[in-house]
């Protein structure tokens, strides 16, 4: 049975095991406590604890529940048993990360040592790309957050590494078991049982290896991304001390594999965090971190809106999928999306719930990158309506039309916007990398971009 209240004229729909009671009077304090024009911060003691009551369910789950660690804190980061997290090998797979001259397995030998895994997630658009399609072998320039980065002329088409789909940030994906928009990478979990299908996807290649996503996912994209020239890695990490002292820190005596450069770029992707937005501040008690607008905006994701049933935990994010019926990249094939690994039909145009932080950095959201705007976002949500027509019954029960005034709903982009905002993600990006190489490409072009 469904239960349905009104407050203040707000439909809310108890999908969750908390008193319907305890919810409506948190709201109505919570409005009243909005009736100040001071926007500060600073006189929201009615309205911190208004919002605590949502967070926790009224005392059901803590706030600890949604905080993310310090990065040096490996002790409490979630990590792969089979990778364990260590200084050295964080520090390595940070320069691995961001160092173009990974990129020695190239189609073309011009675009050599041109590219990094940054090229594609960099810290100024969010460690997204900052474009709708992003590009790693086959592009040339750079812009302020991406957007100059594109196809290079001289370069055939078939050479060209461009995925279909929007590249996905890599904050905060310690806390998530599988990766990709179809979760195909990692074991275990969502994905026991689906070894039949690990062979035929290029995200899943490396799953039979036995690691969790991110694990997985790093050392099948050094070689789908033409990342995997052993010889040349090698050559790499002997040439340089740096690398070669960090090696044998984090791998000891172990010799040099594509597996373990993948492994060590895990760790270091396991440690980069939003921590410095304002809301992970606010949930440490720093009361004056958000807006009284902002306060307002989590209201409404932990209340009216519903958005926590489906973003939680210290990522906003969750290990489940969804059809909410969004656009595919212009010009590419249909996204069949969880259904297209699994083979199974009712999950087919469903994707996996991502995670919330930065997105403002990142210029374009939904899986095909086809909204431009935290705004456009949250419309699309509010109005409840696909814009792809799918089949009867696929579009997920969550996706409705919500009851959300104007003001809640700029509240709510509010605080996504900006209470999600770590402004400081540059420091998960290295001043140099031991090859010399420009960060996050090497092309001809975007060094005179990017000044190296």
């Amino acid at each position: 049975m469904v239960f349905k209240i009104t407050v203040l004229g707000i439909a809310i729909t108890d999908r969750r095991s908390v008193s319907l009671l305890s919810l409506a009077v948190a709201l109505l304090v919570l409005v009243t406590a909005c009736s100040s024009p001071t926007d500060t911060g600073e006189n929201d003691a009615e309205l911190d604890a208004s919002l605590l009551e949502l967070v926790t369910l009224d005392g059901q789950r803590r706030v600890e529940n949604f905080l993310l660690p310090e990065s040096d804190d490996l002790g409490n980061i979630p990590q792969d048993p089979a990778n364990p997290l260590s200084a050295a090998r964080v520090d390595l797979g940070k320069l691995l990360f961001h160092d173009p001259a990974l990129s020695s397995a190239t189609r073309n030998t011009r675009t050599e040592g041109t590219f990094s895994c940054a090229s594609c997630h960099h810290a100024a658009a969010g460690f997204e790309a900052g474009a709708q399609r992003s590009i790693a072998e086959g592009g040339f320039g750079w812009g302020v957050r991406g957007e100059a980065r594109r196809p290079a002329t001289d370069i055939p088409p078939s050479d060209v590494d461009s995925p279909p789909v929007k590249s996905q940030s890599i904050l905060n994906k310690a806390y998530q078991r599988l990766m990709m928009f179809t979760g195909a990478a990692g074991t275990g979990g969502p994905n026991a049982g689906t070894d039949g299908k690990w062979s035929s996807d290029p995200e899943a290649s490396a799953n039979s290896l036995g690691y969790l996503g991110l694990e997985s996912q790093a050392i099948a994209a050094l070689s789908k991304h033409r990342m995997d020239d052993l010889p040349a890695t090698e050559a790499l990490i002997s040439s340089h001390a740096t690398y070669s002292r960090l090696w044998q820190e984090a791998f000891g005596g172990d010799p040099v594999t594509i597996e373990r450069v993948g492994l060590a770029i895990a760790a270091y992707e396991r440690t980069v965090f939003a921590n410095r937005s304002p809301w992970q501040r606010w949930l440490r008690g720093e009361s004056r971190a958000m807006t009284a607008s902002q306060k307002r905006g989590a209201a409404v994701f932990f209340g009216p809106a519903l958005c926590s049933d489906c973003h939680s935990g210290p990522a906003l994010a969750s290990m489940s999928f969804y059809a909410l019926g969004m656009p595919d990249m212009p010009g590419t094939p249909p996204h069949l999306g969880r259904g297209g690994f699994t083979g199974e039909t009712d999950m087919e145009f469903t994707f996996k719930v991502p995670q919330l932080y930065n997105l403002s950095d990142a210029g374009f959201l939904g899986h095909g990158g086809t909204f431009r705007s935290m705004r456009q976002m949250v419309d699309y949500y509010v109005a409840g309506v696909p814009d792809v027509s799918l089949p009867a019954g696929r579009v997920t029960d969550q996706f409705h039309p919500l009851e959300l005034t104007r003001n809640q709903i700029d509240d709510l982009i509010d605080f996504l916007e900006d209470g999600l905002h770590d402004p400081d993600l540059m420091r998960y990006q290295p001043a140099s990398v031991p090859s010399g190489g420009c960060i996050p490409a090497n092309d001809p072009q975007a060094r005179v971009d990017l000044g190296c």
